[in-house]
């Protein structure tokens, strides 16, 4: 190889170990810990606390403070943790407008959606490509905590999720979707009473799944419960809809759930009945992004797109089932 294609290998290398060092860096003031981010990088600690030395080296800072028995980052440490942030979605940018551009679709949006709202996404998408033509898409299903975190690192461009737990920051925009409706769901085998609703009192005496109570919407169903001085009869609890929906199926037990976490499009007419909950406290899911420039113009339709949407008409089909 000539001496002046070695040199472009080893500039290539280079640049390929910097990205590295900055996805490290992220990864560290994530997890706040050097373990924990060497096992989500796929790498040794060593390796990884290496890569960091070495950028220290190479800026001739210190980013780290390693003297605190808590994990710290200096002064230096937070303006180029900034500057790793938006070289990275920089360069996520830029290889989704050379995707984009290689597969003719208008752009590539990162959304992260809370579980129960999982079943909007198709109905807003279907609206996004309607408007905008063919595009891509990535769809993650994470807690209100992790989007939040995700958004920061700047990871998504737009998060579905309880607003109200979004920190109160002009870092933020925010703006609301809907008003998330629970409701009190079994199979068709199961009996219940006449009428589009049932009460907390006669929900107490159904066998229940519910979500894990460090849920948003399951802490919003104790209220409800609490508020009407019963004590329900719970036979599953578990942070997975799937094994809900299983065992809902399976006919021996109900469920009480955002009307949102069922398929808003295909409604579940004999397979499913549906009660309302009076005086239930409904949960507000919003979309969320980042305040500050920077979300691609793409990105920027998605949102305008979404807000345009109306959801209100599928949830109240769906709310009429059984």
């Amino acid at each position: 190889m000539s001496q002046q294609g070695t040199q472009s290998l080893n500039q290539r290398e280079e640049q390929i170990m910097f990205l590295k060092q900055l996805y490290y860096l992220r990864e560290i003031e994530r997890y706040q810990s050097f373990s924990k981010a060497a096992q989500a990088c796929n790498v040794s600690q060593p390796a990884l606390s290496r890569a960091i030395r070495q950028l220290e080296d190479e800026l001739g800072i210190v980013i780290i403070d390693r003297k605190k028995k808590v994990f710290g980052v200096t002064d230096d440490g937070v303006r180029v943790l900034k500057w790793a942030h938006d070289i990275l979605r920089g360069v996520s940018e830029l290889r989704n407008e050379v995707s984009s551009s290689r597969q003719a679709i208008a752009g590539v949006v990162k959304i992260g959606v809370i579980p129960t709202a999982v079943h909007i996404v198709p109905v807003l998408l279907e609206e996004v490509r309607a408007r905008c033509g063919d595009f891509a898409s990535e769809v993650f299903v994470l807690p209100n905590i992790a989007i939040i975190e995700k958004l920061v690192s700047k990871e998504l461009d737009i998060g579905i999720m309880y607003y109200d737990q979004c920190p109160q920051a002009k870092a933020f925009e925010v703006r609301a979707l809907y008003a998330e409706q629970q409701v009190l769901a079994t199979s068709d085998a199961s009996s219940l009473p006449a009428g589009d609703q049932i009460s907390w009192e006669a929900a107490a005496r159904l066998p229940l799944a519910l979500l894990s109570r460090e849920l948003r919407c399951r802490q919003l169903v104790d209220v409800g419960f609490q508020t009407a001085g019963v004590e329900p009869i719970i036979r599953l609890e578990t942070n997975s809809l799937e094994m809900i929906h299983a065992e809902v199926m399976a006919g021996k037990i109900a469920t009480i759930l955002p009307v949102s976490s069922f398929p808003l499009r295909v409604p579940p007419q004999g397979r499913l009945k549906m009660r309302r909950l009076p005086g239930f406290s409904p949960g507000s899911v919003g979309l969320v992004r980042l305040s500050e420039p920077g979300l691609s113009t793409f990105a920027s339709e998605v949102w305008a797109t979404v807000l345009k949407t109306r959801l209100q008409d599928d949830l109240d089909l769906l709310c009429k089932s059984g």
